[in-house]
């Protein structure tokens, strides 16, 4: 997939090959040394440059006493489940109230309601941060630094039919937001809207930062840096709330914790891990033994690959299947029966967070005014301030998990500071795990490229290779029909 065999697929070698059509807009070369991204934290190419331990912890260095001035647009910033929380990370960071948050969105009723909430927020915290509403893309992009970006193309309703189709094929998800049938089908909805987005700014705001939180995570990063030169950073708090579960366990801060990770994302794994400088994976091991928890996958697979994946079995089971089916319960079985997301029950969770939020600009149910578990808002004051800060990063891959193709968009820490981004090397994965990401890796590969081009046969090469799909007679069927209900949203394919 990222062979040199033909002339569209360019080659990546040690002295810097161009990946257009299947990799970095740039050469991976240049890419390694320019100002925004070094290769790997030990391997920065600036001797003066303070170098940041491997097992770094996740640490943000707030409390710089710098104000900055600087334009952040929210695309999607009328979003009832994104909004009131990314909008109170701004207000209550002090090094940010000099500067401006612009909401855009396609419902214009629905941003001006979080610009609402924003100033009853702003009101309660005594910020200064100012909050726009701009409903013309292009005129909210002038000039920005920075990008949010938190939609779903299709919506909840969108989402239902990429969980019932492939049911009717015997093709049981949970989620439905990564891979799988549905997964992919949502990246085919949603890349070309985020391409938009991104060729907007590279006419209205070149060099700002794009940070996405919107899933699929892995195949839209990929798609900017693979068809733009925009600079992205798929953005997941995944791990953050893995990191408070070790907390609880052993009653220690986030200072104590010290950790290698890498994957991909949805499916990223805790390599090494130390906790007041013991062995954390040990430690890990020998709390479940005593007390099991309720979801058994993840220590099902430390017991198998002996590395720790940080995300529940919802999402796990879409990379290994093993855990869904009849026999199982679909989950039941292993103990994530009630995490399986059902059409009913999210769209009853998104009607009770609508109620709540329509309360929330008579100052009803606010959020508290810490930040909370989202980067965003430290990545933007590491890079204004020049203070360091440590995160998780969906990145393209220039050596920081050495078994995994150049190019592909991989999940591991990162700093974040002056300079932009620097992935730091989580080195390479052990096999058994590498093995199982790379059929995903390719997957996405495949599905940026069908998304890009409309090409149907590549579409049909993921549902048949991805490991949900249980039924060769199915997949072309099952194709055909989510692209049939999302015609509206898939002109490359008319």
């Amino acid at each position: 997939m990222y062979s040199a065999n033909t002339q569209r697929h360019a080659r990546t070698t040690s002295s810097g090959g161009w990946i257009r059509r299947v990799g970095l807009a740039r050469p991976v070369q240049e890419l390694i040394r320019s100002p925004e991204c070094a290769h790997g934290a030990q391997d920065t190419g600036d001797p003066g440059r303070k170098q940041v331990p491997q097992n770094a912890r996740i640490v943000f260095f707030g409390g710089t006493g710098i104000k900055v001035t600087c334009k952040t647009v929210f695309i999607g910033g009328g979003s009832f489940h994104w909004g009131p929380g990314i909008i109170r990370d701004f207000i209550v960071t002090p090094e940010l109230q000099d500067s401006v948050l612009v909401l855009h969105d396609i419902d214009h009723e629905a941003a001006m309601r979080n610009q609402s909430i924003a100033e009853a927020i702003n009101a309660k915290a005594g910020s200064s941060l100012k909050i726009e509403v701009e409903d013309d893309r292009r005129s909210a992009l002038e000039g920005a630094d920075y990008v949010v970006l938190a939609i779903s193309t299709g919506g909840l309703s969108a989402w239902r039919l990429d969980m019932e189709i492939p049911d009717k094929y015997g093709c049981r998800q949970t989620i439905a937001d990564t891979v799988g049938p549905g997964g992919y089908s949502r990246a085919l909805r949603n890349i070309p809207v985020i391409l938009g987005i991104a060729r907007d700014m590279e006419e209205m705001c070149p060099k700002a930062w794009l940070l996405n939180v919107t899933n699929p995570m892995t195949t839209l990063t990929r798609s900017v840096w693979r068809e733009t030169s925009i600079r992205c950073i798929g953005l997941c708090h995944e791990v953050y709330h893995f990191l408070h579960q070790v907390e609880d366990m052993f009653q220690v801060s986030a200072e104590d914790i010290s950790f290698n990770f890498g994957g991909i994302n949805h499916c990223g794994w805790l390599l090494e891990m130390t906790v007041k400088d013991e062995d954390g994976l040990a430690m890990l091991r020998q709390y479940w033994k005593e007390k099991p928890p309720k979801d058994r996958v993840a220590p099902i697979l430390f017991d198998v690959f002996g590395c720790v994946p940080v995300i529940n079995g919802r999402h796990l089971s879409e990379f290994f299947p093993h855990f869904l089916t009849p026999e199982s319960g679909y989950g039941e079985k292993y103990g994530f029966l009630d995490q399986m997301v059902t059409v009913k029950d999210r769209l009853k969770k998104m009607a009770d967070a609508r109620e709540r939020w329509l309360k929330m600009p008579d100052g009803e149910g606010l959020p508290e005014l810490t930040r909370g578990d989202e980067p965003i808002v430290p990545i933007i004051v590491a890079m204004a301030t020049g203070r360091p800060t440590t995160f998780v990063a969906n990145w393209p891959n220039i050596g920081q998990i050495s078994n995994l193709p150049l190019g592909a968009v991989v999940e591991t820490k990162a700093v974040a500071d002056k300079r932009g981004v620097t992935p730091m090397t989580a080195g390479p994965l052990p096999e058994g795990i590498r093995s199982a990401l790379a059929r995903h890796v390719a997957n996405q590969e495949l599905i940026v490229e069908a998304a890009v081009t409309g090409d149907r046969e590549k579409a049909l090469q993921v549902f048949f290779n991805d490991p949900l799909v249980n039924r060769a007679e199915g997949a072309r069927a099952m194709l055909e029909e989510l692209l049939t209900a999302h015609a509206e949203y898939l002109p490359q394919f008319v």
